[in-house]
């Protein structure tokens, strides 16, 4: 069951521009048929023979082709038939391109990065326009599992700059395109049914995809549809380290009891095991119509609409640090030199009979989730004998995030009965796996009533939502010139303007009788009373476990019982005792507004065997966020008595909305040359000043500022939390920063390619990048302005207001001197005999940026997401009954985020995985198709540091999937 949350932005006002373009689309149809009827063409004759490519070979010719053929650095992906994209998703296929990595979510691919860069640098567009896809918080980064593949054409991946192309992709550009229908034959497409098998979920599930495309007689009217429809389990198994320690000092152990002191090493305090289960249903709609009234007039209308469910359940064991201590341990095991903690075994009954010990504890979540999207565009083309004109208007949208979510925890023991559903426990580390043990008759003592206290503090039901939208309006003009050198000349403006709305939403179980109508539930006057709660009422343990424990485990996740909460029974008791009521929190909100100019001018020119393209983009930015800023008081945290208060005494303002608003201009020139140095040799160099601009959160998020009162320091001085950057007197605090700069990167490129034989080549090409304004998060000391306060603290009165010191202020601000450089590798090769190979690697030579603020060097960061390598190798044979063929992928290691206490990054290590996919044609349209992706039943590993392999952080696996189906293309 999903539950629609309804407000203001849910429901999209419908513009102009949409009702006039939805006009022209239904006007294209009458007008068409009917000038299809009164007047035969009359340049029909002279209409282009259009050849579908067909088959593994010829695609990959196709794709060499517009390498050749580009004069910027461009890779190509086509699709081998109509409806019939390379892979199940669109960055699957792009991780075969040179320097391109991919990020996966449960085995599919879902973003993409270019050259060592996060994936947020890299600006992906559909038809040469932004498309929204933010699923919940928005992010700049395209969400690749919503688009499905059998939409998409082609796919180019445009490596360096040109002054025609959009700013934003400081690793690179990705432009997706659709397919039109004047460019098909008439009454074509395809249909394909096929089902997917995943060893890890042990399901069979259907999808279902289509495309159709109708012209008239003329030739000069046509409409095409697409639709699809996907419905996947993925279910991911993951163990992980919340918490490691680094010179943890450990006990050894002397007849049976733990001794104080020891030796020290590295040891996990805290970690989990857990399975993700999805279900993902994808849709995918299109609806283009081309109308070309005239031999020079060209007009059209695009429709895009993709939606993704994704409800989810996470089943989670976890072993907390506040329970892992020495009065339970019976061994301690250390490695041959006594430097990493490699297990630990321990027994509730070894610290006495009093001490009752509560891990594992049984953890959990339930989502219920949606996201979507909608595009539209009207484009008009008017081709004279010297020039073209093209015009662009559209608008995209996007809204996703949970409509249900809460998760809770219970605990295997009980302290208030004295009892624990398990005996005894351990954990070790073997071959870089996490192996867990717990008394076998665990789960049958918590269905038998033994264990299973709820832990009240573990239960939220807040969750994040958000959407997105972008409306543009761009007219473009190609001069054809014969000046010397200069062929053409283009000419160009675009306006955009997008927002962005992130907010936080928490839903309240209430009492049914609760009164929301009586305005106790209003945004501005909710209270937690008695008869008001959201956490009080978790179910019992013994009315939400399942029948038997989780099982289908990998041996990512080694243990002998996985209890775990039936989630579907958890809903149903939260719906039979309570009713639930969502509220959106008006201070966790934040909305960033950009309006953006741009215009172009670019010069194509040739001379004798040189042929480019050098031109001018000249961009004005004005953002604006606003965010809701809270200001909090910490005033003591002793009574009279001298006795802990439960709840620190605070006094929280009220809400701030300010906006803030930023300009800048860009001017960011670009040039390519291409030499055609004889028949088999092409030379490329490429420079170019780039932009992205830095994430919606850094720029927008909500400030808190905390102020602590010298009682509540001094009294927090002595607890063992006490963090005296964070918790000492005075402000505190965190917040986005609206003032960052866009990222800018000054990069240059050579390439070498040689082409032989048909479809056949090699190329080996150069990148380096500079990059400026790179954005790291930093605690830095701010002046702030909070508004006039006062309060009493021992009977003096405290006031505060205007501009004040805040000492550690935790935002994000602009480094500099970042760069990315490495080499690529390329080659493609066909036989006579049907067989065929092709590969690519590429090589980061360096991954390390310096950090400096205002001129000085605070420090140096690796580029968090880039990977020292990466490849792929695929061979294939094909001949007109059948074809094969097997891909081969490795990213070498990739670096993580840093843990600034240790000045260490997380690593995950080299990744490998192996794909086969086959098809047999029983016919010349009607084609068997079958496919095996993660072969290798690969996993992903992630440790502490890149010296070794030991400090376990996470090892990961979503399963080997197979998919078998049939296509018939007419």
């Amino acid at each position: 069951m999903r539950t629609n949350i309804k407000r203001k932005s849910d429901v999209y006002a419908v513009s102009t521009l949409f009702k006039r373009s939805l006009i022209c689309a239904a006007i294209f149809g009458v007008i068409g048929t009917s000038h299809a009827q009164q007047t035969p063409s009359e340049t029909n004759a002279e209409a282009e023979e259009v050849i579908e490519i067909r088959g593994i070979r010829a695609s990959a010719a196709e794709n060499l082709a517009i390498k050749r053929l580009s004069n910027a650095v461009v890779d190509a992906i086509t699709a081998e038939d109509i409806g019939k994209f390379p892979d199940k998703n669109v960055a699957d296929s792009l991780q075969r391109v040179p320097g391109v990595v991919i990020q996966r979510s449960g085995g599919e691919g879902t973003s993409v990065s270019i050259r060592g860069l996060s994936s947020d640098l890299t600006f992906t567009q559909l038809n040469g326009n932004f498309i929204a896809s933010s699923p919940g918080a928005p992010t700049r980064s395209f969400s690749y599992d919503l688009l499905p593949s059998n939409l998409v054409g082609k796919v180019e991946v445009f490596k360096s700059a040109q002054a025609r192309l959009d700013e934003g992709g400081v690793g690179g550009t990705v432009i997706i395109h659709s397919r039109k229908p004047l460019d098909m034959e008439k009454n074509s497409g395809a249909v394909n049914l096929e089902y997917t098998y995943a060893d890890i979920t042990d399901k069979f599930e259907p999808q279902f995809s289509g495309i159709y495309s109708w012209k008239n007689d003329d030739e000069n009217f046509g409409i095409l549809v697409g639709y699809t429809n996907q419905a996947r389990t993925n279910r991911t198994q993951t163990s992980a380290v919340n918490i490691i320690n680094q010179n943890y000092q450990y006990s050894e152990m002397s007849n049976g009891q733990p001794v104080e002191g020891g030796a020290t090493g590295y040891s996990p305090q805290s970690f989990r095991q857990l399975v993700l289960e999805e279900d993902r249903e994808r849709t995918g709609v299109q609806f283009t119509t081309q109308w070309r009234p005239t031999e020079n007039l060209e007009l059209g209308f695009n429709y895009f609409g993709f939606k993704l469910g994704l409800d989810s359940i996470l089943h989670q064991l976890e072993y907390p640090e506040w329970h892992n201590n020495a009065k339970y341990w019976t061994d301690v095991h250390v490695d041959a030199d006594s430097e990493y903690v490699t297990g630990i075994d321990y027994s509730v009954g070894a610290g006495g009979t009093e001490q009752i010990a509560q891990i594992p504890r049984i953890n959990g979540e339930f989502v219920i989730e949606e996201s979507k999207s909608d595009t539209f565009d009207f484009f008009a083309n008017y081709e004279a004998d010297d020039y073209n004109v093209k015009l662009v208007a559209g608008h995209t949208e996007s809204e996703g995030g949970p409509s249900e979510k809460y998760r809770a925890a219970y605990y295997s023991g009980s302290n208030a009965q004295q009892q624990n559903s398990s005996q005894f426990f351990g954990w070790s580390f073997e071959n870089q796996k996490l192996h867990t043990y717990m008394d076998p008759e665990m789960f049958n003592n918590l269905k038998a009533g033994i264990g299973g206290e709820p832990d009240q503090g573990a239960t939220d039901s807040s969750f994040v939502g958000g959407t997105q939208e972008e409306d543009y309006a761009q007219v473009d003009v190609d001069w054809f010139v014969d000046w010397n050198v200069i062929e053409s000349l283009h000419f160009g403006v675009k306006y955009r303007k997008g927002e962005i709305r992130r907010d936080t939403r928490n839903t309240f179980y209430l009492d049914p009788d609760f009164d929301i109508a009586a305005g106790e539930a209003s945004p501005d006057g909710i209270t937690l009373e008695d008869d008001y709660s959201r956490n009080d009422g978790i179910p019992n343990i013994l009315d939400v476990l399942p029948d038997k424990p989780l099982g289908n485990l990998s041996d990512v996740i080694n243990v002998n019982v996985f209890p775990a909460v039936d989630w579907h029974k958890y809903q149903a008791e939260l719906n039979k005792n309570f009713k639930p009521y969502t509220r959106f929190e008006p201070d966790y909100v934040y909305e960033v507004e950009e309006e953006i100019f741009a215009a172009y001018g670019q010069a194509d020119y040739k001379w004798k065997d040189l042929r480019g393209n050098f031109g001018l983009r000249v961009i004005r930015t004005t953002t604006t966020s606003t965010a809701s800023d809270r200001f909090e008081y910490r005033l003591d945290r002793t009574d009279a008595d001298g006795f802990d208060i439960p709840n620190d005494t605070a006094i929280q303002k009220d809400i701030l909305i300010i906006p803030k608003s930023e300009e800048k201009t860009e001017v960011l020139p670009s040039f390519n040359i291409a030499w055609d140095f004889n028949d088999n040799w092409v030379f490329r160099g490429a420079a170019a000043k780039v932009i992205a601009r830095p994430s919606y959160d850094d720029l927008g998020r909500f400030q808190t500022l905390t102020y602590r009162s010298a009682e509540w320091a001094a009294d927090s001085s002595s607890r063992d939390d006490f963090n005296p950057e964070t918790d000492s007197e005075g402000w505190s605090g965190s917040g986005g920063n609206s003032s960052l700069e866009p990222f800018e990167a000054i990069q240059f490129d050579l390439s070498a390619e040689y082409y032989y034989g048909e479809g056949s080549g090699a190329s080996i090409a150069f990148f380096h990048k500079d990059v400026d304004n790179f954005v790291v998060p930093l605690v830095l000391a701010v002046q702030r302005n909070v508004p006039g306060q006062s309060f009493t603290v021992n009977g003096q009165t405290i006031n505060v207001g205007g501009d004040i010191a805040v000492r550690n202020f935790s935002t994000s601000a602009n480094g500099t001197n970042a760069t990315s450089k490495g080499v690529e590798y390329a080659f493609q090769h066909f036989f006579d005999n049907g067989f065929g190979i092709y590969g690519n690697y590429t090589r980061n030579l360096t991954n390390q940026a310096d950090v400096s603020i205002d001129g000085a060097k605070v420090g140096e960061s690796p580029l968090t997401g880039s990977s020292d390598y990466q490849g792929n190798f695929s061979v294939f044979y094909e001949n007109d009954l059948f074809s094969v063929r097997a891909s081969y992928n490795e990213r070498g290691p990739t670096i993580g985020g840093l843990v600034t206490s240790w000045d260490l990054n997380y690593y995950t290590d080299t990744y490998e995985q192996i794909d086969i996919n086959g098809s047999y044609n029983i016919t010349e349209d009607l084609v068997l198709s079958a496919s095996v992706i993660n072969l290798t039943e690969s996993e992903s590993y992630t440790h502490l540091g890149n010296d070794t392999k030991n400090r376990f952080i996470s090892n990961s696996y979503s399963g080997r999937r197979i998919y078998a189906g049939i296509n018939y293309r007419f």
